[in-house]
């Protein structure tokens, strides 16, 4: 099986005589090449940290803003505020490149969360007050929360996809992260079963409870 966090991966072998045997040594050598980076896409941002504002504030304050205070004309006076604003503030906060590393959950945001809290409190209040018209508000809110995380989920698999260099290798990457996801065998190397820890043959053909994915 190839690494797949490598490039240039060609492992070899050569017949070493012993001298001691009528059987060859095989010597495996293995190349591990270079290493993958993982995906990532540039931006541009403004420097802006304790010390560009520091370095903002500083400049705002020794700004003698003779052209406002001395002004006539409201139309020019805004303008030459404006423009001594602006020229300070691009001055401290300078644009700069970034990397930023693609977040594989980025789809959960604070909108996400917030209907997951409030699931969680409808749960809670169910356990409670076991209400018939609680329980069916329980169950459509459950369903409606559901197919917002499958749509939020689509977005983000998209936008993926689309920025990636290797758009082949994202999207597989995507199917095979959504199918352990499903099967639970994500975040432990302890199968499912909690007999043995995760390995190919354990999960196709050995797990009991994985038996009916199968």
């Amino acid at each position: 099986m190839t690494p797949t966090n490598y490039t240039g991966y060609s492992p070899s072998s050569v017949s070493l005589t012993n001298g001691l045997s009528g059987h060859d040594a095989q010597l495996l050598i293995l190349n591990t090449g270079q290493k993958k980076e993982k995906e990532c896409h540039t931006y541009t941002k403004r420097k802006i940290n304790k010390y560009t504002i520091a370095d903002f504030q500083l400049k705002l304050s020794h700004e003698t803003w003779e052209l406002v205070f001395d002004g006539n004309d409201i139309n020019k006076i805004f303008n030459s505020f404006l423009n001594i604003f602006l020229r300070i503030y691009y001055y401290s906060f300078p644009l700069i490149q970034a990397k930023s590393k693609m977040n594989q959950n980025s789809w959960i945001t604070a909108g996400v969360i917030t209907f997951c809290k409030h699931k969680r409190e409808l749960c809670k209040e169910l356990q409670i007050n076991n209400n018939a018209t609680l329980a069916s508000y329980y169950r459509n809110y459950t369903t409606i929360l559901s197919t917002v995380i499958s749509k939020a989920k689509r977005i983000e698999h998209d936008k993926l996809i689309l920025n990636s260099h290797n758009k082949v290798n994202t999207t597989w990457g995507i199917i095979i992260r959504s199918y352990l996801q499903r099967l639970k065998i994500i975040g432990s190397p302890e199968c499912p079963c909690k007999h043995s820890i995760q390995t190919v043959d354990q999960l196709i053909f050995q797990c009991k409870r994985l038996k009916k994915e199968r």
